[in-house]
């Protein structure tokens, strides 16, 4: 089946390349540099386990990750949002999303989830003794959100969308409108992107801090600081799927007429360029040369540069690549979102089997990963048998 005649596949094929990303994201946190586990207040450390054994690499991957990652799966996710909305109704397609969000969130809330966090237990207390555990991740560490932060979020958006599309039905579309009228001149399209993007994350994260999270919530958790920011790329997402996007912003299969090995060079040095900023401005502010809201100032515009280059990148990627349908792609496309609900407990479940081993980083990362991606995969294949299920996930 060719990519013309087939529905966005070369979409649906990125969205599953993000749920990968995702899995090695976790598989990498329990080695990177800064790692650290707060055994008195698990929930505060950098990742349910933390291995002694560190690799600088791991810092670079998870850096990479991000910065574009979680974006680029708010802007996808937001593509299919129009249609659904105009071809549903606000009433049906809000049901549909409680029940492929909701119930998913739910379960993996009540669960999925506390699995993951069994091995951090165990590690600050050497108990065993799971009500003491049921009680403690409930009371004292907060009820941790875990990976589903994701999935009640994009509920949360889905919702105020519809709420918005109700009350004013042409708004989303005319920005639409608007944002590919601007992409006939690439320059004006991408500064609008970038300038749009900075307003979104930098006020807050100088305001709240970087790395803010909402941590009373319980499983409703979220990142303060990139809230906006998430929200402006699922409406980008929303406001692009109501129009015929795709013509206009690629040209004969590449991104503005651009050739993906272009895009991945960019993407590779505004990444780059992040480091570099990251490491100057640390020096200058123990200097006295900026202050530390200069700082992170000049940061985050880098990390902005990085985000955009690097969604533009994996768009140009699958876009130009994906001719044709894979039978692995689509296997993993239809499994994907049970994937991200389900990896978590494998992720954290190998790298606490992994403490102390003498195998390289290198070595137990690829465990970690391809067994967390092999299980969660083989499993949610066989409860999708399940047409109740499929349904849902």
């Amino acid at each position: 089946m060719t990519i013309e005649s087939s529905r966005a596949v070369w979409v649906d094929y990125l969205r599953s390349f993000i749920t990968l990303l995702v899995v090695g994201h976790h598989a990498a946190l329990a080695y990177p540099t800064f790692a650290f586990f707060d055994p008195t207040h698990y929930i505060y450390s950098t990742a349910p386990v933390v291995d002694n054994e560190r690799w600088v690499i791991m810092d670079r991957l998870i850096g990479f990750n991000d910065v574009f990652f979680m974006p680029l799966m708010f802007f996808i996710s937001g593509l299919f949002v129009y249609r659904g909305l105009r071809r549903k109704g606000v009433k049906w397609y809000l049901k549909d999303r409680f029940v492929r969000l909701g119930i998913p969130f739910l379960v993996a809330e009540l669960l999925i989830i506390p699995l993951a966090y069994l091995p951090s237990y165990y590690l600050s207390t050497q108990s065993t003794d799971l009500r003491v555990f049921i009680e403690d991740y409930v009371f004292w560490q907060q009820w941790p959100v875990g990976p589903p932060w994701f999935i009640w979020q994009l509920l949360a958006f889905d919702s105020i969308t519809a709420l918005v599309f109700w009350l004013f039905p042409s708004f989303l579309s005319a920005i639409g409108t608007t944002l590919i009228r601007y992409s006939q001149t690439p320059f004006r399209f991408g500064l609008t992107i970038y300038i749009s993007t900075a307003i979104a994350l930098i006020p807050l994260s100088l305001w709240v801090g970087q790395f803010t999270w909402v941590g009373q919530w319980g499983p409703f958790d979220f990142q303060l600081n990139r809230l906006v920011f998430y929200l402006l790329f699922f409406w980008i997402g929303v406001a692009l799927g109501s129009t015929d996007w795709q013509p206009h912003l690629f040209k004969q299969g590449r991104l503005f007429s651009v050739h993906w090995a272009v895009w991945v060079v960019l993407s590779l040095g505004a990444y780059w360029l992040v480091i570099a900023v990251s490491t100057t401005e640390e020096s200058w502010v123990k200097q006295g040369q900026i202050t530390a809201t200069e700082g992170y100032f000049l940061y985050d515009l880098a990390f902005v540069s990085s985000c955009l280059a690097s969604m533009a990148a994996c768009l140009s990627v699958f876009r130009q690549a994906v001719l044709k349908s894979s039978v692995v792609w689509t296997n993993l496309s239809g499994n994907a979102y049970g994937i991200y609900i389900l990896h978590y407990p494998f992720v954290t479940g190998l790298q606490f089997i992994l403490l102390g081993s003498p195998l390289p980083v290198p070595v137990k990362f690829l465990i970690v990963f391809s067994g967390a991606l092999g299980l969660s995969w083989g499993i949610v294949s066989l409860f999708r048998r399940s047409a109740a299920v499929a349904q849902i996930v």
